[in-house]
């Protein structure tokens, strides 16, 4: 088995699903094939946010109701370790008994599997990914997504590897001048341990429309350092000025 993601948040709009895509991206650097798992049912994104929108014929749902795996699986023109499985384009079609079978048979296939769920606390398919699947709550520094966080930790079901944190769309100056609780506090009150910052990016808010992150870009090389981390290597945080 290899290393099991699932990314979540608490409201919407905190870039969980460009976080999801550029984690996928940086695992491809480190030559892991990657599988992504839309799980927003209704809601997919990350089939547009890599460019293979236009190729849909299949999506989760099929797959758990008997179409192979393969068939729904859906490769980057431009970087073949990197593998997407769209979400159901309506809501009601994943069962529980089904997603775990397909999540057992998936993990064994790649090096990495990220399920990305939709943001809210309805945690009722997270535990079907199993027992070695690592959460990553992503929240920003604002007060309001802080406070989200602390509830999605408070419900977050219990696995073998503790679930912890990313900061997106950080801002040093908001930092500095206090308009935004510093760090050590942002982890405080959200209550997961910190696996990383990553900066306010432009690249990855066009990610939509360009599929790619610049490898040069702080925001790339924020989710490098973070993918190394969750591949078991110890990378030192930066100094906040320079994430």
């Amino acid at each position: 088995m290899g290393i099991c993601l699932a990314t979540t948040s608490g409201k919407g709009g905190t870039g969980k699903s460009t976080i999801s895509c550029g984690l996928a991206l940086a695992f491809s650097k480190l030559n892991k094939s990657v599988l992504l798992v839309d799980m927003d049912e209704g809601l997919r994104c990350l089939d547009l946010l890599l460019g293979v929108d236009e190729k849909i014929v299949f999506d989760l749902s099929d797959i758990l109701n008997g179409t192979a795996i393969e068939d729904g699986i859906y490769s980057l023109p431009s970087n073949s370790h990197i593998n997407v499985i769209p979400a159901p384009s309506s809501i009601g079609n994943i069962s529980f008994e089904a997603l775990a079978e397909f999540a057992n048979k998936v993990k064994s296939s790649y090096d990495v599997v990220i399920f990305d769920f939709p943001a809210g606390l309805d945690f009722s398919l997270y535990s079907a990914i199993g027992d070695d699947v690592q959460f990553l709550t992503v929240c920003n520094p604002d007060p309001v997504s802080v406070r989200d966080a602390t509830a999605v930790c408070a419900s977050l079901p219990k696995t073998a590897l503790d679930p912890r944190l990313i900061i997106n769309r950080f801002d040093a100056e908001y930092i500095k001048k206090k308009i935004y609780n510093n760090i050590d506090d942002i982890i405080d009150i959200s209550g997961f341990r910190l696996i990383g910052i990553v900066p306010q990016s432009k690249e990855l808010m066009l990610l939509s429309v360009t599929h790619k992150t610049p490898t040069k870009s702080k925001a790339f090389k924020a989710l490098y350092r973070i993918a190394k981390r969750l591949n078991g290597e110890n990378v030192r945080l930066p100094k906040i000025k320079k994430i």
